[in-house]
C-alpha cells in the first residue's frame, strides 16, 4: 500500500461515506461560522478537504464550495460524488481575490513553519477584501491539545497563540478571534444536554480562574483541545 492508502485506511475513511455530514457535524460547522453571517451565494475554498464533511455541509447550505487536496484518491472520490475539487501541493496558488471564505480544518499542523507562511500568503491573495480565513488546529498552548497533535504521524507543527499572531503579521492578515472550538450542547437526549451544559460551564469557570491567576493577558482558550482562529483581509 502507498503512504496515501495507508493513511486513508488508518483514518477509517470509507469511500462509500465520503461527503457525508452527520447531524452533530452540521451543528458544529454552523456554530463555528455563525459569527460570520454568511449568506448565499458565498464562494468558499476548503484547503485539505479530507473526507468531505465540510464540503457536504457547505453544499447543503447552498454555498459555492471548491476543495483542494494533496491526496489524489480523495480528489477522485470528491469528483465522483459531484463536488468541485482539484489536486494541489504546498506551493500551489489558490487564485486571486475570488473567495469570500477560506477554511482549513485540521490542516496547518501538517505543514512546516515555512509552508504555513506560504499557505497564508496564498490565502491572502485568494480572498476578496473583507473576506475571512478560518483555521482549526490542535491547541499548542494547552496540554489538552497534545493527544490531538501527537496522535497523527503526519503532524509537524504545534501552533499556539503567539505563533498565530506572527503568522498573521507575516501574511498581512488581521486576527478577528482566537478561541477554543464551539461545543454542541443541545441533544435530543436531555440527560446528555445537561451533562454537556455542566461541562461547558465548568470549563468556562476554570478558564476564568486560571486566566486571572496565571495568564491575565492570554487570549486563547486554555481548556480547549483545539483552537479556532479567524483572520480577515482588510
Amino acid at each position: 500500500m502507498s503512504t496515501n492508502e495507508v493513511y486513508l485506511d488508518w483514518k477509517s475513511w470509507n469511500p462509500d461515506t465520503f461527503g457525508y455530514c452527520t447531524a452533530k457535524e452540521s451543528r458544529r460547522f454552523s456554530l463555528e461560522l455563525q459569527s460570520l453571517n454568511l449568506k448565499p451565494p458565498v464562494r468558499i475554498l476548503e484547503i485539505g478537504f479530507g473526507h468531505g464533511h465540510f464540503m457536504a455541509w457547505a453544499k447543503s447550505q447552498a454555498y459555492e464550495i471548491h476543495g483542494i487536496e494533496q491526496n489524489p484518491r480523495l480528489v477522485e472520490l470528491a469528483l465522483q460524488k459531484g463536488y468541485s475539487a482539484t489536486i494541489t501541493d504546498d506551493q500551489a496558488d489558490y487564485g486571486s481575490e475570488q473567495y469570500d471564505l477560506i477554511v482549513a480544518w485540521d490542516v496547518l499542523e501538517h505543514l512546516s513553519h515555512t509552508e504555513i507562511g506560504i499557505c497564508l500568503a496564498h490565502v491572502r491573495k485568494a480572498l476578496v477584501r473583507g473576506g475571512h480565513f478560518l483555521a482549526k488546529c490542535p491547541n499548542g498552548d494547552s496540554p489538552l491539545g497534545l493527544s490531538h497533535h501527537n496522535g497523527d504521524v503526519t503532524h509537524q507543527t504545534s501552533i499556539g497563540y503567539h505563533k498565530w499572531t506572527y503568522f498573521a503579521r507575516q501574511a498581512q492578515l488581521d486576527i478577528v478571534t482566537i478561541r477554543g472550538t464551539k461545543k454542541v450542547i443541545l441533544y435530543p437526549n436531555p440527560i446528555i444536554t445537561l451533562l454537556k451544559t455542566v461541562n461547558w460551564v465548568l470549563r468556562k469557570v476554570a478558564q476564568w480562574v486560571y486566566g486571572k491567576l496565571f495568564l491575565p493577558h492570554y487570549k486563547n482558550d486554555y481548556f480547549s483541545a483545539d483552537t479556532v482562529v479567524i483572520f480577515t483581509k482588510n
